[in-house]
């Protein structure tokens, strides 16, 4: 089954009949043109010829009627022959103008159908042109055509995309949850330090202070030395430096 042809390609096809049409046209043409040159030689031609005939024509007519006046007025046996010569040759110049006076309307009547054709491929050249023209702008015009609806196409079809893309549900956005620093209240701190502090060290701090105490309190009626630098050493754990300046200063 044959293929279906789009319009464009009708179009083309039919353009390229036209343009076939216009070659065969135009080789038509330089025939009728060649032709119609060799008839102007022949009627050229046979013009002339004609003419020379006429004046054999004329001649032969004249000879006649000098050979008729000459065998009226001496009948003789020359005048006769004279007489019968000029009869022919009138006749065959009478035939010879005839003949060559229809060929020369014959090849007038050619060269008039000739003129003629002439005109009428010229004229069919023109017309042929025309539509030639006629049909390329209205290919330009189909294709113009096309172009622009499939520019729409394409304008419509990256809308359509743009369009998607923006429908696009977007992933959210996870913020990070930063735990502000949690503040340890102070009574947890002062439980801590309770549970760190030596409870016999305590103890021994406490006594020591008391002790200081009573020294100060009857130091200038009482002769006992005091000290204002002490060193404390609690059972189990390290020496601990205990100054005394006016009053207790506990340095860890």
């Amino acid at each position: 089954m044959a293929q279906a042809q789009t319009p464009l390609t009708a179009e083309k096809n039919r353009l390229a009949r036209l343009e076939q049409s216009l070659e065969n046209r135009s080789v038509g043409l330089e025939d009728v043109e060649n032709e119609l040159l060799s008839y102007e030689y022949k009627l050229e031609q046979a013009q002339k010829s004609l003419d020379d005939l006429r004046l054999e024509y004329e001649a032969s007519r004249q000879e006649l009627n000098q050979a008729t006046r000459a065998h009226e007025s001496t009948p003789n046996s020359d005048t006769e022959r004279r007489l019968k010569k000029a009869k022919h040759a009138f006749a065959m110049a009478e035939r010879g103008v005839d003949s060559r006076s229809r060929r020369l309307e014959f090849i007038k009547e050619n060269h008039q159908q000739l003129q003629q054709k002439l005109a009428e491929e010229k004229q069919a050249i023109a017309d042929a042109k025309a539509k030639i023209s006629a049909q390329q702008d209205k290919i330009s015009k189909m294709v113009e055509d096309m172009l622009a609806k499939a520019e729409a196409s394409e304008r419509r079809a990256a809308m359509a995309r743009a369009a998607a893309t923006n429908e696009k549900p977007k992933p959210p956005q996870i913020k990070a949850q930063v735990e502000p620093p949690k503040r340890e209240e102070p009574a947890k701190v002062e439980a801590v330090a309770k549970r760190e502090i030596d409870a016999d060290l305590f103890d021994y701090v406490k006594r020591e202070t008391a002790r200081l105490s009573d020294l100060l309190a009857d130091e200038e009626g009482n002769d006992r030395k005091t000290f204002r630098d002490l060193e404390l050493r609690p059972i189990g754990g390290k020496e601990c430096p205990l100054s005394f300046w006016g009053k207790i200063n506990i340095a860890w």
